[in-house]
């Protein structure tokens, strides 16, 4: 079982490098390497937000107390009013743009490798007015592998020369390791997807203090103690998840855009999150349309905030986020998105490094002569 050290800023990604492909040509030849362009036909691996609704799926998480904020007998629409004490200034997002370099089989089973430009941002915001700080942007080009019944000495060979042109190894071992090769597919995928969520949450422990919003899964960002006290606002756009009662979960559908749900409790694994349903905004829509939900460390909430001036915080805190919701209609995701992500999104793009060339340098190297 292998990982990679993670490079701190985009400078760190060479792409510059002129390397002889000889020793890689007999790493390919060992690990019966075969190139595939353009994802060979293969039925397109999910975007973030899709594998994050299905990782919560299967997330060991549930509903640990209901009546947190109320009694569950007198669940009812909250509408969001007043103005919080430390709302979010600060906006944190991620992204995998992978594509699938080549597959090799090794001991009889095929396996893809997959190549990806993987990064993580974070946009301040000052009024009106976005920035991005010096250090607030982190980049890497990695390959991946499952690595069940791979020789260790193989991967090392694999590693380094993948590194002489600018790409680093992220080589696991997978629980569902088999002939499945969809499966490899999609848990090399998610390798993938696990790094670039480490850069998130590099860039999430570097201001602690700092009120945080990070687009997706906050039990994935924040595993540890000293994590769960910071000012730190997950908001999940797919629910599939659900974790109230029938009851109570019909009431979220009735919600008016700046109503929200009472707060209640889910344990996960690493903490307690304080979390609770927002509608964000309305329209012509289905009834599910612009609900999220949100999420903050229950350690955190409960420190900084004594009895109701807790669930005053909810509430500013969600009032302030819908007064931000993306109104653009162009942009397809625009009722469960905030105007601060959008942009972050949009730079993001624009600056991870371009992965057609690693790809091509990939396939250069381990491909046979």
């Amino acid at each position: 079982m292998s990982r990679l050290t993670r490079p701190t800023s985009q400078t760190d990604v060479d792409t510059n490098v002129v390397a002889g492909y000889a020793g890689g040509r007999k790493v390919g030849t060992r690990l019966n390497f075969r190139t595939i362009e353009h994802e060979g036909g293969f039925v397109p691996l999910p975007p973030i937000e899709q594998a994050e609704a299905e990782d919560e799926q299967q997330e060991a998480a549930k509903a640990e107390m209901l009546a947190y904020e109320l009694p569950v007998d007198s669940w009812r629409r909250l509408t969001c009013e007043g103005t919080a004490e430390r709302p979010p200034v600060r906006f944190v997002d991620g992204s995998v743009v992978s594509t699938t370099a080549g597959v090799c089989r090794v001991d009889g089973v095929y396996r893809p490798i997959l190549i990806a430009s993987l990064g993580a941002m974070e946009l301040c915001m000052d009024g009106r007015h976005l920035s991005r700080p010096n250090d607030g942007f982190k980049a890497m080009i990695a390959a991946a592998v499952v690595s069940n019944r791979i020789a260790s000495k193989l991967i090392e060979d694999l590693r380094r020369e993948l590194s002489t042109i600018g790409i680093q190894l992220i080589a696991l071992e997978s629980k569902d390791f088999g002939p499945n090769y969809e499966l490899m597919r999609r848990r090399t995928w998610d390798f993938l997807k696990q790094e670039m969520e480490g850069l998130e949450r590099e860039i999430l422990l570097a201001r602690p203090e700092v009120p945080t919003l990070a687009d997706g899964l906050l039990e994935r960002r924040l595993t540890t103690v000293e994590s769960q006290r910071q000012p730190v606002i997950g908001m999940v756009k797919r629910n599939l998840r659900q974790y109230l009662p029938d009851a109570l979960a019909s009431l979220l559908y009735d919600l008016e855009p700046g109503q929200r749900s009472p707060a209640f409790v889910i344990k996960t694994i690493h903490a307690e999150l304080v979390s609770w349903y927002l509608k964000l905004a309305g329209g012509a829509i289905g009834p599910g349309a612009g609900l999220v939900r949100l999420a903050m460390p229950r350690e955190y909430l409960d420190r900084q905030f004594d009895g109701q001036r807790r669930f005053q915080e909810i509430s500013g805190i969600s009032r302030r986020l819908c007064a931000i919701h993306c109104r653009e209609e162009s942009y397809a995701r625009f009722r469960v998105s905030l105007e601060p992500i959008v942009r972050l999104e949009e730079q993001l793009h624009a600056v991870l490094p371009p992965i057609d060339q690693f790809a091509a340098r990939l396939r250069l190297s381990l491909g046979r002569a």
